[in-house]
């Protein structure tokens, strides 16, 4: 039997996939770290006794301005999530041990979620009501470290394929 087969002439340029077409789209883009979100050093965040150490000292002030930068997050929103008032942030230089976490843990949220959606897509993602977490929007469970842990493993299951 010699069967004969069509060949395929369909373009290979574009990419239909969603995920992998958004991997290519990015590569050109820089790729967005907890360090950077937070102008720190590297070393600073790379293993968990510097990371106490870090957190003790407390987190400056740039820092808390470049997460708001990345986030696109008001005073009073970041303010509410950090646990303290929007007054405290205006005049605060070095952040509390609790403030630097609460930061840091941002940071890899955010870090996560532009790596997969983009950084626009994210705060749309962030910004909407999502039935896995029971029609809420992401930006009400950043206040609560549970919450960020929720919203993280969310963005894996979507990372893997997982959707519910």
């Amino acid at each position: 039997m010699n069967k004969k087969y069509k060949s395929s002439t369909k373009n290979t340029d574009k990419v239909a996939e969603a995920a992998v077409s958004l991997a290519y789209l990015n590569a050109s883009e820089p790729i967005i770290t907890v360090h950077s979100i937070l102008n720190i050093d590297s070393k600073d965040v790379a293993e968990p006794l510097n990371r106490v150490d870090t957190f003790r000292e407390g987190l400056s002030r740039k820092s808390f301005d470049r997460l708001k930068e990345i986030t696109g997050l008001d005073n009073n929103t970041l303010a509410e999530a950090l646990g303290v008032s929007a007054k405290t942030i205006q005049r605060k230089e070095i952040f509390g041990v609790i403030q630097s976490e609460k930061m840091y843990e941002l940071a890899e949220l955010y870090a996560m979620g532009i790596s997969y959606f983009g950084e626009e897509g994210f705060r749309r993602w962030m910004a909407r009501p999502l039935f896995s977490i029971g029609n809420r929007k992401p930006l009400e469970l950043i206040d609560v470290s549970e919450g960020l842990i929720l919203l993280k493993a969310e963005i894996m299951r979507l990372q893997h394929g997982i959707a519910i």
